[in-house]
């Protein structure tokens, strides 16, 4: 008997192993799945004019001037690498028109593009791999907090199917560097706080102090890779401070000068971009805005807690758990079920992680938590990917819940009960990236300026010889470029800044304008006499035929 229970322990280990493989297999076979076949949006197309080295105003100073260009040039240009740009070029154009993103990832992506080639697969693979680092680094925060594989493995497996995880390792952004590094400075902290037992204290001091040395030097190392990788990450920084102080009972210890030594010093290897934020200000002002304090509370809320549901279940396109907005009670009812049940068990992890775990593992993780929200909630900057602490701690704290509920059940029924609620949560990841795996758009794509670029695009690659035109801003480029890679490349483009500038040339089967201003509709109807029908209007106007 006793011979045949240590067999069926042992057979339960290597099918909780293969379920683990299992799992990790599918993440990251969603990770990397049809990575050439999502919408390029808005952003990403930024992406990838910075690491030509272009500007947006070069870009409208040299095309956007009333000529014609085709497709292939216009990406030839402004979305691949230049021999005439460098990877000083990249950092020039950040720091003079988007200083409020760090350069550390459009850096690493310049180089990755110039190895790899500039295919719109390629770009975003670098996040996709970058991403996969995040199951090493959340198995050593973890180790770092409960020293548990348990807690481990269980957390690897959620973040490996966890929409946010799997939808933004597709985004050719720095979000999943950001999250890697969020990871590692907090697992990194924790092993420069820990303390030595007495023996080997006692029997190896110098030995001590020079680890002790060694971690908080790779400590404002990767303080500093955090703050090249975003802004935000001084957020994280703070938290740690509030954190040690906390731990070290407010007092003035060898403990906190070493945090205050590590991050002055990763503050001071910062200042050349804080003093290009403080310089181009005005920049930010106008491409951004500032921050506005003091939003209210419950507009950031219902955000907040869509982001909070949807790091566990999305299946639908517009952002939600199911489709938001629905006028059928049935659907909104279900919706609403899954939210509070998902709440609920956010609210008993973090219960249950303050209740029976050391103080120093609920503070660690509460204040990754809090301080994160309530600072994006004051100056009214919800948005998933601001909130990765604050993600990432939620997900830790759930993975503790499950392993310690199921580890610590008195009966078989209710260890059950646990595992069945962590296979569920599983599953509605696997769902949710299955859905979203195999669609063309998805919410973090940003639908408002993109999600009828594939309609549009099909209208236009019909026409035999078509000219497009559009007219305006940087806010226009990133929409043109984001378009382009759904248009043939022969398709002729005449971008202009001025309604005046557009003159449009003969030779052309048919005529479009995309998403025309009431200026450029005056021009081409009052002034130069054209006739002007909308083809496209799925509420705006998205798309006119220009007839003479």
């Amino acid at each position: 008997m006793n011979t045949k229970s240590i067999q069926n322990g042992r057979l339960h280990r290597i099918s909780l192993k293969i379920l683990i493989v299992v799992i990790l297999i599918t993440g990251i076979w969603f990770r990397f799945t049809n990575l050439d076949r999502k919408v390029y949006s808005f952003d990403e197309s930024i992406t990838s004019l910075r690491i030509s080295g272009y500007t947006w105003t070069e870009m409208v100073q040299q095309d956007f001037q009333g000529k014609t260009i085709s497709v292939a040039d216009l990406q030839r240009k402004y979305q691949q690498i230049n021999p005439e740009k460098g990877w000083f070029d990249t950092v020039k154009g950040l720091a003079t028109e988007e200083p409020q993103l760090s350069p550390l990832y459009f850096i690493l992506a310049r180089f990755w593009v110039q190895l790899f080639g500039p295919q719109v697969a390629t770009v975003r693979s670098l996040s996709a791999l970058i991403s996969l680092l995040v199951f090493p680094s959340i198995y050593w925060l973890c180790w770092e907090l409960f020293r548990s594989a348990s807690v481990g493995w269980v957390a690897v497996t959620i973040v490996a199917v966890s929409p946010f995880h799997v939808l933004y390792a597709q985004e050719a952004r720095p979000y999943m560097m950001f999250a890697v590094l969020v990871l590692l400075s907090n697992a990194i902290l924790l092993r420069a706080l820990a303390k030595p037992s007495k023996r080997i204290a006692l029997q190896n001091s110098p030995a001590t102090s020079k680890l002790s040395k060694a971690v908080w030097f790779i400590y404002a190392i990767a303080l500093t890779f955090g703050l090249y990788c975003s802004l935000l990450f001084f957020l994280v920084v703070f938290a740690h401070g509030i954190y040690v102080i906390i731990t070290e009972n407010w007092r003035f210890s060898k403990t906190l000068i070493a945090y205050l030594l590590a991050s002055a010093a990763a503050i001071m290897i910062f200042a050349p971009w804080i003093w290009i934020l403080v310089y181009n200000s005005e920049k930010i002002q106008a491409t951004v805005g500032f921050p506005r304090f003091f939003m209210p509370l419950m507009s950031s809320l219902k955000p907040l807690t869509l982001i909070t549901c949807r790091m566990f279940i999305d299946t639908h396109w517009a952002g939600g758990i199911i489709k938001s907005g629905s006028r059928n009670m049935t659907t909104d009812l279900i919706r609403l079920i899954v939210a509070a049940v998902l709440l609920l068990a956010i609210a008993h992890s973090i219960y249950s992680l303050c209740r029976s775990t050391p103080k120093r593992v609920g503070l660690f993780l509460l204040t990754a938590i809090g301080i994160t929200a309530i600072v994006l909630i004051a100056v009214g900057g919800i948005a998933d990917r601001y909130l990765v602490p604050y993600i990432l701690a939620i997900q830790i704290a759930v993975a503790y819940l499950f392993t310690a509920k199921i580890a610590a059940a008195t009966n078989p029924r209710q260890q059950k009960l646990w595992q069945l609620g962590l296979i569920a949560l599983i599953s509605s990841g696997i769902v949710s990236g299955a859905v979203s795996s195999q669609s063309q758009l998805w919410w973090n794509k940003y639908p408002s300026s993109t999600k009828y670029n594939p309609q549009l695009a099909a209208i236009v690659n019909q026409a035999k010889k078509p000219l497009v035109i559009t007219h305006g801003g940087n806010n226009i480029t990133g929409k043109i470029l984001s378009v382009s890679y759904l248009l043939n490349p022969q398709v002729q483009l005449l971008l202009a800044v001025k309604p005046k500038q557009v003159k449009i040339p003969d030779g052309f089967s048919d005529v479009f304008l995309y998403r025309a201003t009431e200026a450029l509709q005056f021009e081409l109807e009052k002034v130069q006499k054209y006739k002007i029908t909308p083809i496209y209007q799925p509420g705006d106007v998205w798309l006119w035929r220009v007839e003479k």
